[in-house]
């Protein structure tokens, strides 16, 4: 493989690798095409009738019919239903439209080039020397908009089926993480760890006797990150003491005892990219039975003797079974609870995140997970369609830090572009999206007070922007329509930056100056200035003029943890890193002030 510094000339020397296209290229193309229209099929089916009108506005018959024609399909008709399946239609954004629509682009430009080898080596010979120029200026400065072009020409390359050991090398540089996570053993048991201290009924027979009582059990749950390189690995530790009083009814005789069992159990979790798993649970127990008194129901003294003397034969074995007992009790219930807890986990996790990313095909290209005794890891990459990751590696994070979030800007960028490119996005549906994954409707989101809702038709090529440099950032949205009740704007792009400053709380971003509302390349305001003073009243409530960044408390059980506050907060070279540590838990903070008012 060439060096990177390299890639320039590797591309340019590329040139003479063009491979014209031929009829297997093409057979293969509509295999992928069949392939694709099937999956479709299959969605469509079990859509019911709401599938049926999608093959009537797809024209299934006919797009059918022209597949299997032997002399080769219509090239027109399959452009009229690949633009079908490119329209801002509700839907339209599912994988298996998404894969149709590729299919069907691959065949019609695959059929072209076949028929026409030196018009797409001209094509191909053009491109190879942008690509080369732009390599070159995106190793002396990455830029955003070298990185969208690079993309777009491999995803040409990959389409015309040309130089794919050139693309994988550029990949191989390029397409690298861009959102890197790290969370400490403490903060990932925070959830877990904990004292135990809980009574339940006991119920047992051991060598004949029915046993009833009441058990006490303390200790402590611990955990501990266990090395692997693929899997984030959590070890659940238990240890304590089990302290009973019972009653066991065995013949004429009733038995009063107590009984000291020592427990320790170990419950081993992982999680990957498709949820939470467990092993099950092993525990050991050691049990020591104290015989207290053995009373007749027959007021027999002989009877009472004989017991005692079978009991003191008999209390080793039945120890042990004892024992045995303790450990299969203590696993079937660490399992139970365990169960439950992984079963709300991955739900939430498929029906929140996996499967509306899947389906939408933005879920992340790699989502791995390691971990080592100091931290479990998580690294992803969002590359989309063809796009590149991260150049290079993020500033280090800060020591000492219990929690940390690298996100490279090709991270959203890539993620916007796949899942807003020519969509419209009304107002009430990114509400109800909002609430849903947070369980409430942040005041920033919430509509104008005249109550008219916003749409807006975002464009297709990089509808929204990050930039993080020089201890800031700039966010720019690009809509080709704007609309609020009967107020229309096209072609506007709102944009906002800010610089990150240290606060006595943690950081802060400050907006430099007002939003922007300008047409692509134009000043201010222009033609639609009305239009756009309602778009920059309605953003000025999103892009506020400070963004607060003072802690917070993590969800759930894991709000134990305590506040997590902020320790480093950079935007350079492309990354915001942000990391924190756990401060005081709300009960501490709460007693702490409690004890102030007191004094």
């Amino acid at each position: 493989m060439p060096p990177v510094g390299e890639l320039p000339a590797v591309c340019r020397a590329a040139k003479a690798q063009f491979r014209p296209l031929t009829k297997n290229d093409l057979d293969q193309a509509k295999t992928e095409l069949i392939q694709a229209l099937g999956r479709l099929d299959q969605r469509l089916t079990s859509a019911g009738q709401n599938g049926e009108a999608w093959r009537k506005y797809l024209q299934w018959g006919a797009l059918q019919a022209e597949i299997q024609r032997p002399q080769g399909p219509n090239i027109e008709i399959l452009k009229d239903v690949r633009d079908r399946c490119a329209a801002d239609h509700e839907g339209l954004e599912l994988v298996w439209f998404l894969d149709a629509q590729q299919a069907l682009r691959n065949y019609v430009g695959i059929s072209n080039a076949v028929g026409n080898p030196q018009a797409v080596k001209a094509e191909y010979e053009k491109h190879l020397d942008t690509l080369a120029a732009r390599l070159e200026a995106y190793a002396a400065k990455p830029s955003s908009e070298d990185a969208l072009i690079i993309g777009d020409v491999l995803r040409w390359l990959d389409d015309a089926r040309q130089a794919p050991g050139l693309v994988r090398t550029i990949r191989h540089y390029y397409v690298k993480p861009n959102l890197l996570a790290q969370v400490s053993p403490g903060v990932v048991g925070a959830g877990i760890t904990g004292p135990v201290d809980d009574t339940m009924p006991v119920r047992d027979c051991i060598l004949g006797t029915d046993i009833h009582g009441t058990a006490h059990t303390t200790g402590e749950t611990t955990t501990e990150l266990s090395p692997h390189p693929d899997l984030g690995v959590i070890d659940t530790l238990f240890f304590g003491t089990t302290l009973s009083n019972n009653v066991g009814y065995h013949g004429p005789v009733t038995i009063y005892s107590s009984g000291t069992t020592h427990l320790a159990a170990s419950k081993r979790l992982w999680v990957d990219a498709t949820g939470l798993s467990s092993h099950p649970a092993a525990a050991s127990a050691v049990t020591d039975i104290d015989i207290q008194d053995i009373q007749s129901n027959k007021g027999r003294c002989l009877i009472e003797k004989m017991a005692w003397k079978k009991a003191g034969k008999q209390q080793g074995e039945g120890e042990c079974i004892a024992s045995r007992h303790a450990e299969q009790a203590l696993e079937q219930r660490i399992d139970r609870q365990a169960e439950e807890t992984l079963v709300k986990a991955n739900r939430n996790y498929e029906d929140k995140f996996r499967r509306p990313f899947v389906e939408r095909k933005i879920f992340p290209q790699e989502l791995r997970f390691s971990t080592t005794p100091q931290a479990l890891d998580v690294a992803g990459l969002e590359a989309g369609n063809s796009r590149l990751g991260a150049p290079m590696a993020p500033p280090p994070v800060v020591e000492g830090a219990d929690m940390s979030v690298c996100v490279h800007e090709s991270m959203i960028n890539n993620l916007t572009a796949d899942a807003l490119s020519g969509r419209t996005v009304r107002e009430d549906k990114v509400q109800a999206t909002v609430v849903d994954l947070l369980g409430r409707l942040p005041d920033k989101m919430k509509g104008d007070e005249d109550g008219v809702p916003w749409s807006i038709t975002f464009v297709r090529r990089q509808p929204i922007s990050v930039s993080f440099a020089n201890d800031g950032f700039e966010v720019t949205i690009r809509g080709a329509k704007y609309v609020k009740g009967n107020n229309v704007a096209h072609n506007m792009n709102i944009s906002a930056a800010y610089k990150i400053e240290k606060t006595a709380q943690g950081f802060k971003a400050v907006r430099q100056g007002d939003i922007e509302v300008a047409p692509p390349g134009g000043k201010k305001g222009g033609k639609q200035i009305g239009v756009g003073v309602l778009l920059e009243k309605r953003f000025q409530k999103v892009f506020e003029k400070e963004l607060l960044g003072d802690g917070f408390f993590l969800p759930g059980k894991w709000k134990a943890a305590g506040k997590m506050q902020p320790i480093q907060l950079v935007c350079q070279n492309g990354w915001l890193v942000v990391a924190w540590k756990r401060g005081p838990t709300e009960e501490k903070v709460a007693a702490a002030g409690a004890t102030f008012e007191r004094k």
